[in-house]
């Protein structure tokens, strides 16, 4: 093999400052090339980036005429002639004035090099939740979707990335200077090329690092509203869209995976998998080697048991995807290895007594556990802990030290460390693990509904 050929398709090198979006979609049809400092609409100007997703990026800016802070969503070029059908949620009148969801303020368009581009403007601005925060933030998730549902709306992408936690008043406030205080200036790298010519007109000149509202090492502008975000996949009840909805593989309802159509039982099987990524900190059906709808179907069989006799029959294609009848196709199979879902639940690592513990869990001084040298830059920061500001919020696995190590990675090493730290409850993993087993059956008419769940005992029992 030419040793070229796996990058004869690349355009970009990989950014290697953290998460970004898809720098290949810097081309005609796909994302607006943006720079910190531009001006759109003519009094929008761009002071960080917020976030991305696989149709569009989100930017932190300052409406120049009232200064007020807004996100500013600048949807890919290609998604334009589609993109309100899919997002029936945002033009909903019954969505108006809820307070669970981002809801689009003003909309403009923009003429660039890749193409003419849709942009949203949000009045609030938003932080991606992290794992672990109270009970009472899955319970407006869930109140969030009954909402949708009552209405015959389905999200489509109902998962840890579209929910979010509104910022508080106090942000409004805030000058740029007041936010690059309190944050750093935004981390920035150059987008290199392979050909070695510029990136532009196409891509920017750099890429930036989204900013973590977590990063501020002495205050907290999080509030503890949630809000729902981004209805790129969105549509009504009773018509779903004829291909597989854009939402990641480990968040497929095992009858979405097969080739049934999307519904609002798809969009319950979604916020499960939310909630026990929230509470756990882990993806429930997702391995090493998960890459594609098929793969999260096996992950689901090691969970839940053996699919049902029809199912067990379907083929999938060399990209994991469902064919129908008479198309080519591998038949499905399954592993041997099993992962019950109540041994998942009861296998929640829960936050220990302190930053410093020995192999026992108890927890000790910081000079009689003094941990071992960072090998990697990474694993240093991984280390840090959250700011004080925040604990009450999250609180980070990675930076609590056992017997002089830190939990990096999962190694047979590392298994040893987690060992020492406590698990979830066992009156919460009863009651964790009775919720789970209503969303995560097969049969999507059995699931309970969304407005069922807000009545389970998980959501308002006192546990220590």
């Amino acid at each position: 093999m030419d040793s070229d050929s796996g990058y004869s398709s690349w355009k970009y090198f990989a950014f290697d400052l953290g998460e970004c979006e898809d720098i290949e979609n810097y081309e005609p049809g796909g994302f607006h090339p943006v720079h910190l400092g531009d001006v759109y609409d003519s009094h929008y100007r761009v002071v960080h980036k917020l976030g991305f997703g696989g149709f569009s990026t989100v930017w932190l800016a300052r409406q120049t005429v009232t200064n007020r802070w807004v996100a500013l969503k600048i949807v890919a070029a290609r998604e334009l002639p589609t993109y309100h059908d899919r997002s029936v949620i945002a033009s909903h009148p019954s969505m108006a004035g809820s307070h669970l969801f981002a809801m689009v303020d003003e909309q403009f368009w923009i003429d660039g090099p890749n193409g003419r581009h849709l942009c949203l403007v949000f009045p609030g601005i938003y932080s991606r939740l992290k794992p672990a925060f109270a009970r009472d933030v899955y319970l407006q998730a869930v109140r969030a979707l009954a909402q949708l549902h009552a209405n015959g709306l389905c999200h489509g992408d109902f998962t840890t990335s579209n929910m979010a936690l509104r910022l508080s008043s106090e942000f409004d406030s805030y000058e740029e200077a007041d936010l690059f205080d309190l944050f750093g200036r935004p981390q920035t790298a150059p987008l290199q090329t392979y050909s070695g010519q510029p990136p532009g007109p196409h891509g920017p000149e750099y890429i930036v690092l989204p900013l973590d509202f977590c990063s501020s090492t002495t205050t907290n502008l999080l509030s503890r509203e949630i809000c729902i975000i981004d209805f790129d996949q969105s549509f009504t009840a009773t018509s779903p869209p004829p291909k597989r909805p854009g939402i990641p593989a480990k968040c497929l309802a095992p009858e979405v995976v097969v080739g049934r159509p999307a519904s609002p039982a798809s969009d319950v099987w979604a916020l499960g998998c939310a909630v026990f990524r929230m509470r756990s900190g882990e993806d429930l059906f997702l391995d090493y080697d998960t890459d594609c709808p098929e793969d999260a179907l096996r992950q689901i069989v090691k969970g839940l048991g053996e699919l049902p006799e029809e199912w067990r029959r379907t083929r999938f294609d060399e990209e994991g995807i469902a064919v129908g009848d008479g198309e080519d196709g591998e038949l499905f199979w399954s592993l041997e290895e099993t992962r019950p879902l109540a041994d998942r639940v009861r296998g929640i690592v829960d936050e220990p007594p302190g930053l410093f513990i020995n192999r026992l869990g108890e927890e000790v001084d910081a000079v009689d556990e003094e941990p071992e040298g960072a090998m990697f830059e990474d694993d240093a920061a991984l280390g840090e802990p959250y700011p004080a500001a925040f604990r009450s919020m999250v609180w980070k696995p990675t930076a609590v030290c056992v017997a002089g190590s830190y939990f990096t990675a999962y190694s047979d090493e590392t298994d040893g460390i987690l060992e020492a730290f406590p698990r979830i409850s066992e009156p919460e993993a009863a009651l964790l693990g009775d919720l789970l087993s209503k969303i995560f059956v097969y049969d999507p008419t059995t699931r309970f509904e969304a407005d069922e769940l807000i009545r389970h005992p998980w959501f308002s029992a006192r546990l220590e």
